[in-house]
């Protein structure tokens, strides 16, 4: 029997540089790694898979399943070009409802964004290094808002307390004459 070869030899697509801990270089873009959830991170596989098409993009998001990673680009809230979809405060529900349970992930934040049409909005000070998504990691981490009920939950309470309000209107009661035609009121 003869041997057939191995020619899958991946091909890089891109160079990927480690510039620091959290500061990486993808075709001489610079993204700061702000979350790596399970070690989700690899330099090689980016190279193999990353699309330049990402470069839009204010923030890449990398998730694995069945050894395969997965890119999703996505926008700061303040810009015209975010949908719903795309916005990164809504990380937390793209992470949830597309992505498989427990996978690792992670995110990527471009340095130098494109400036927003309407800069009033944002500050690029970037020393506190907070950021406005929400994703399994930082979830847990939340201050005791486990205690919370859910927004759906937060949303049927106050509905509830609206049909209770109106039930427990003091109702006066009310006796009424009937009166003929022409009677005058005594």
């Amino acid at each position: 029997m003869q041997e057939i070869e191995d020619n899958t030899a991946t091909t890089k697509l891109v160079d990927v540089i480690k510039l620091d801990d959290n500061l990486i270089s993808i075709d001489k873009k610079k993204y700061r790694l702000v979350e790596n959830h399970d070690n989700g991170f690899s330099e090689e596989r980016i190279e193999e898979r990353y699309n330049n098409v990402l470069e839009k993009y204010d923030y890449i998001v990398g998730d694995w399943g069945y050894d395969q990673l997965r890119f999703k680009g996505f926008y700061e809230d303040e810009r015209k070009e975010s949908t719903l979809d795309n916005r990164i405060s809504h990380l937390e529900d793209y992470l949830l409802e597309y992505c498989n349970f427990g996978c690792a992930y992670f995110v990527l934040e471009k340095v130098q964004k494109a400036p927003l049409k309407n800069n009033h909005h944002r500050n690029n000070n970037h020393s506190n290094h907070t950021h406005k998504f929400r994703t399994r990691t930082t979830h847990a981490k939340a201050e005791n808002k486990s205690n919370r009920p859910h927004n759906n939950q937060r949303r049927k309470n106050k509905v509830s307390k609206r049909r209770v309000t109106k039930k427990t209107t003091a109702s006066t009661k009310k006796t009424f004459k009937i009166r003929k035609i022409g009677e005058k009121n005594k």
